[in-house]
């Protein structure tokens, strides 16, 4: 359910929560952000910074217990180390889309924190976008700052490298 309002970097990361977590065979079903849940719901949150020449900010990835669970391929990981992956995973996503729209971004280590200490602020951060699983919920939104006169590209550049999709490995 995607909000008519987005601007495109908030499309963008819809875009690639959906296809992270079916990656680990969640599947996420959109729903209105006036279903956030209550912040006691919410196990821990990711937070992964962000910086480039045009642009700059936070993506922040929130979770109920269940999804975090279900994703954990081995289950050895805190619930803190694995949000931290995970919003590591999606931040990755969504610097190798932009590196195809000929956005550069570097990326800080991600932080956690605990579920009962977020509580998105209305009117300063962008809405979350909530998605349900099969129990549970996740939560995703980005806080950008542009540099002016600057819009996302629309398309893909011709001109851009294709990045490394995401699960593949590189040796040097």
């Amino acid at each position: 359910m995607r909000n008519p309002n987005n601007r495109p970097i908030d499309d963008l990361v819809f875009d690639c929560c959906r296809e992270l977590f079916s990656a680990y065979q969640l599947d996420m079903v959109p729903r209105d952000r006036s279903e956030f849940p209550a912040t006691e719901q919410l196990a821990v949150c990711g937070v992964m910074g962000f910086g480039g020449k045009s642009i700059r900010g936070a993506l922040v990835l929130a979770t109920t217990r269940e999804p975090l669970e279900h994703t954990n391929p081995t289950g050895l990981a805190s619930q803190r180390d694995w949000v931290c992956e995970l919003a590591n995973q999606l931040m990755g996503r969504v610097k190798n889309r932009l590196l195809t729209l000929g956005v550069e971004i570097w990326l800080a280590t991600p932080a956690a924190l605990s579920g009962d200490n977020l509580t998105p602020a209305p009117g300063k951060l962008r809405a979350p976008q909530v998605f349900a699983a099969a129990n549970g919920f996740v939560c995703v939104w980005i806080d950008c700052e542009y540099a002016d006169g600057f819009e996302l590209p629309e398309a893909p550049l011709a001109s851009a490298e294709a990045p490394l999709p995401e699960g593949e490995t590189l040796l040097f």
